[in-house]
């Protein structure tokens, strides 16, 4: 089994900037596995994206330097095995709500006896190196994130923070705002003082603190203030953004084309 390197970045106190992965289409994967971002969130809660489909997704990000990171629909031990069967480096858990919730996500995360993942890493184990080395690194190199986004969470995110063996979190700041009562304003003043407490005792607790962003200028405000995990924008986004700007390069030349004739 090949280092994780986002976690020996975040054990290094280093900053990583990933992307998100929602079309479940094999090329846009191998597309975005020559992206150059240190880490790669395949995304099965918000995505049409179904089991089989995830297969071949992680199939085709395997030759990436990228850490690949699969986040699951929900806290359920059954999805975080299959994700991590299937390959993936870690997992990133929505909804964390409890410290209760976060030990079990925890715990299906990791084999006997420091947890509860059931057995069957056929595919897992043949990535790089055997079944035995998998086996021996597995409970080490696997990433265990937990998602912060309701209001719950907040609340309870000293007792959250204090699970043993937990990896990092990723604050869902739509989510938060949903939660709050903010539908659509993530930046709403409620929601950044939510975010910033959630910062303030991550960095307390030495647990590294992380957030889905969907803007550069997001990103860059959250890793001045010490995050050490960001997404930066998403396959969806990207197309989004060539999309629009193919089409301000239409309405020019045919404007041009009108001013000539």
């Amino acid at each position: 089994m090949r280092d994780n390197r986002l976690l020996g970045s975040l054990r290094a106190g280093e900053v990583s900037i990933g992307s998100l992965m929602t079309i479940p289409d094999l090329f846009v994967a191998e597309a975005m596995g020559t992206a150059g971002v240190d880490f790669l969130v395949v995304d099965t809660e918000h995505s049409p994206m179904t089991t089989g489909q995830l297969h071949g997704v992680l199939t085709a990000l395997y030759p990436t330097e990228s850490t690949v990171l699969v986040r699951v629909p929900a806290h359920g031990d059954v999805y975080i095995k299959q994700a991590l069967d299937l390959g993936a480096e870690g997992v990133i858990v929505p909804s964390v709500s409890s410290a209760a919730e976060c030990r079990a996500a925890v715990a299906s995360a990791r084999y006997a006896p420091v947890g509860s993942r059931g057995f069957g890493p056929r595919r897992a184990s043949r990535l790089h190196g055997d079944r035995a080395d998998y086996l021996a690194r597995a409970n080490g190199q696997i990433a265990v994130l937990a998602m912060i986004e309701t209001g719950e969470a907040v609340e309870a995110i000293e007792e959250i923070l204090a699970t043993g063996g937990l990896d990092g979190i990723m604050v869902g700041p739509f989510d938060l705002a949903v939660s709050l009562g903010h539908l659509g304003d993530p930046e709403h003043p409620e929601v950044e003082e939510a975010v910033q407490k959630v910062l303030v005792a991550c960095q307390d607790s030495g647990v590294p603190f992380g957030i889905f962003s969907n803007s550069p200028a997001a990103t860059q405000k959250w890793v001045s203030r010490g995050a050490l995990l960001a997404t930066i924008g998403s396959d969806l986004q990207y197309l989004d953004a060539g999309i629009a700007r193919t089409r301000a390069e239409i309405a020019a030349v045919k404007s041009a084309s009108r001013k000539e004739s």
